[in-house]
Order: structure tokens, then sequence, then C-alpha cells
């Protein structure tokens, strides 16, 4: 299992976060998506690596939008 991390640009609320986080884990591989407002760093665990591409289909009609976390 492989975890990753992303930004997720346009949240504003715990709600954004709880949203991102349900959306994300719909993604094929995923196991487990936290989503923190105050960082808004999303980390994925997944049994594959995760693409800001997949993420941002599943967010395609929301206004977050993911980017590479390189930290």
């Amino acid at each position: 299992m492989d975890e990753q991390t992303f930004i997720i640009n346009g949240m504003h609320c715990l709600a954004c976060t709880k949203l991102s986080a349900k959306r994300i884990k719909t993604i094929e591989g995923v196991i487990d998506a936290l989503v923190d407002l105050d960082s808004k760093i999303a980390r994925i665990k997944a049994t594959r690596p995760i693409t800001t591409k997949d993420i941002n289909a599943v967010l395609a009609d929301s206004d977050y939008r993911a980017e590479d976390n390189n930290d």
C-alpha cells in the first residue's frame, strides 16, 4: 500500500474536506483518504499510484482542484 499527498485548492470549510475525501475514495485503488482544511493536504492510501488527473476527474463538478504536493 502506497501513501501519497496532494494539495486540494478551493476548499473553504469542513464540509468541503468531507466531500473531497468522499469523492477521492471512489477512485479505483484508493483505500482511504483524509483531507485537512488548514494545510489543504489530502493524504491518500492506495494500492496503485494516484494522479492529479484521477483526483480532478472525481472533483470535476466542484470548485476543488488537486495539484502535486512536491514537499
